[in-house]
């Protein structure tokens, strides 16, 4: 999450389904996915609005709906959708050692970061042999195209991309030289400025222009390096393929090499109510709340739950009753067409604009016309990009019709913003899942030596969270109730004295990594704590290994790595010098933590 004077990253994205054939009464549910065949590729499309399965498993059109699949969530455990042993994703993830992976939000600084996390992690074979990575924010503006491109590719190719070309390769030699290849995503990164944006009066798209900028920035150029590959439609709708089949056509997509389950978390408010907020999830397989807004205290109808990306968006349902906690059956809800289908690179996008997280974080109404002018006035003052172009539709959120397969009912429309509002890190969708080692990397933008003692738990206040020590990073009186009061009591899952002020605590050893010159990498065997507001409901212990952006003597002791968030084009020199750093900090932090992927359980 980027702070009041920053452009706010990204994040998010939610991808497109299966569509099933529903009886009349809009409702049917099934034991096992095992039920349904897949359908052959030569029936034409698979999947997407007016697609269905009929009642003996096999392919059918049905003209006017969408039938996708739903699941509801209570106030105990539950199975995530993608964990369920009958679906291929399932079987594939729990091949896996239960390693998660962490990046953070914070601009082009967090993303040129992911770039040199991923790049370390790939030299370590760790990309290939995690289970999950959650993101927020500017995370994945590198994220989410570097999975979506290995997608593709192998769905078009059955073959993975090579990643060392995407990423660059890791050798400590050239990076203490200063000579550091920047790979195809870093060339990106070096042309990118997501606040060069241009209005197209023309444009009938319905999204906003922070989505736009994100996906032409990022997202287009990724994906269209190749020729011929069809990304722009029908891929969209096609990721689900590879979680409920693991093919397409004779391409098997999950294995090996796969990019791990990508979760790109966000923040949602009712539209009508932008003074209560929830978690938002989404995944190449469903997007949803993951915890019942109602179990947070909020003045809210809505239940949480997941639905298929296929079916956001949608205006109404044949049946609106709510449907059983996803224990043991699969539900199918029958929806009328969403028009147009939501892609995942305008969900990515909306889920991170400046201007939609500042307006549900503020008192101010940034929706009046004259504090708009402004809000955005005082912007041009700090950001010189706002000078040159017209950026003020950055200023509104993403806004999308979900249905709770919890509570039922019509579609609530929702406002998607910044996840770093309760989740910069992506650690607790990663938690929620159960894995039992943990990398979180962090995008910091302040050195912890530098950082006075009584002013950690603002600057480092997305770490603080986790532990319940979270203080606001913008002056108190300006900050809703809704989130200053509820951010830690929403967030945190470990002990608050394993934060700060002890000897082995997290900040303490981090200032000791940082007085020694050594990678900023603290590894701790914490106790999760029981905390149903964040979706935790039961007490495990987790292998912690945290992650931080800072100076490492070996690499360059002079070299200032915490660039202002405000700052959206970087040179090839700063792309370089930052991705080499994080990809050091990773490789022979891991190193010094002697981590090592045989100690981490299945």
């Amino acid at each position: 999450m980027i702070k009041f004077s920053s452009v706010i990253s990204l994040l998010l994205a939610s991808n497109y389904a299966h569509s099933f054939s529903l009886p009349s009464s809009g409702v049917t549910k099934l034991r096992s996915w095992d039920q349904v065949s897949e359908p052959p590729a030569e029936r034409g499309r698979r999947y997407g609005p007016n697609y269905s399965i009929d009642e003996n498993q096999e392919p059918k059109e049905l003209a006017g709906k969408t039938g996708a699949m739903v699941w509801a969530i209570d106030d105990s455990a539950y199975t995530h959708p993608e964990k369920r042993s009958d679906f291929p994703v399932g079987k594939w993830l729990e091949s896996r050692p239960s390693l998660g992976i962490c990046m953070s939000g914070g601009g082009l600084r967090a993303a040129t970061c992911a770039l040199g996390w991923w790049r370390g992690l790939n030299h370590l074979n760790l990309l290939q042999k995690s289970r999950y990575v959650g993101a927020n924010s500017g995370a994945t503006w590198t994220t989410l195209p570097l999975f979506c491109r290995q997608m593709l590719e192998k769905k078009e190719t059955g073959k993975s991309i090579d990643y060392d070309e995407y990423l660059g390769t890791y050798d400590k030699d050239s990076v203490l030289e200063g000579k550091t290849e920047l790979g195809t995503i870093g060339k990106i990164l070096v042309e990118s400025n997501v606040l060069d944006f241009k209005k197209d009066e023309n444009d009938n798209r319905p999204f906003n222009d922070w989505c736009k900028s994100i996906s032409d920035n990022y997202v287009d150029p990724m994906m269209n390096i190749k020729d011929g590959f069809n990304w722009q439609n029908d891929f969209w709708l096609d990721l689900s393929n590879a979680y409920l089949w693991n093919t397409d056509g004779t391409k098997y997509i999950l294995d090996d090499d796969t990019f791990p389950f990508p979760i790109f978390v966000s923040t949602a408010y009712e539209s009508k109510d932008n003074q209560n907020f929830f978690p938002v999830e989404s995944t190449p397989l469903y997007t949803g709340i993951p915890v019942d807004p109602r179990k947070l205290g909020l003045k809210t109808s809505l239940g949480g739950g997941f639905v298929q990306g296929v079916a956001l968006n949608a205006d109404s349902l044949v049946n609106t009753d709510p449907v059983p906690t996803n224990s043991e059956s699969i539900h199918f809800k029958e929806f009328a067409n969403p028009s147009p289908v939501v892609k995942v690179t305008e969900l990515t996008g909306a889920s991170s604009n400046f201007g939609g997280s500042a307006d549900a974080m503020l008192k101010l109404d940034l929706q009046n016309p004259l504090l708009r002018r402004l809000f955005y006035g005082i912007g041009k003052i700090f950001i010189p990009d706002l000078r040159q172009n017209d950026l003020s539709g950055f200023l509104d959120p993403g806004k999308y019709k979900f249905w709770s397969p919890t509570t039922g009912g019509e579609p609530v429309e929702l406002s998607f913003v910044d996840g770093g509002m309760f989740d910069n890190l992506g650690v607790l969708a990663v938690l929620r899942r159960g894995c039992s080692t943990v990398i979180v990397c962090n995008a910091c933008d302040v050195d912890v030596v530098d950082t006075a003692f009584k002013d950690v738990a603002s600057k480092f206040y997305d770490v603080a969270a986790l532990f319940g020590k979270s203080e606001p990073f913008m002056p108190d009186f300006l900050l809703k109730e809704g989130y200053k009061d509820t951010v830690n009591m929403r967030s945190q899952v470990f002990a608050s004295e394993e934060f700060d002020g002890k000897p082995d605590s997290l900040m303490s050893q981090m200032r000791k990594r940082r007085r020694e010159g050594k990678p900023l990498v603290v590894r701790k065997k914490l106790t999760l704590m029981v905390n149903e507001l964040a979706g935790i409901y039961e007490s495990r212990d987790v292998d912690m290994i945290f992650c931080f952006n800072g100076v490492v003597a070996e690499v360059d002791v002079n070299y200032d790595p915490y660039i202002d968030t405000t700052q959206c084009n970087y040179s090839k020199e700063e792309v370089s010098k930052l991705s080499a750093l994080s990809s050091y900090t990773i490789v022979e932090g891991l190193k010094n933590v002697n981590f090592d992927i045989k100690q981490v359980e299945k």
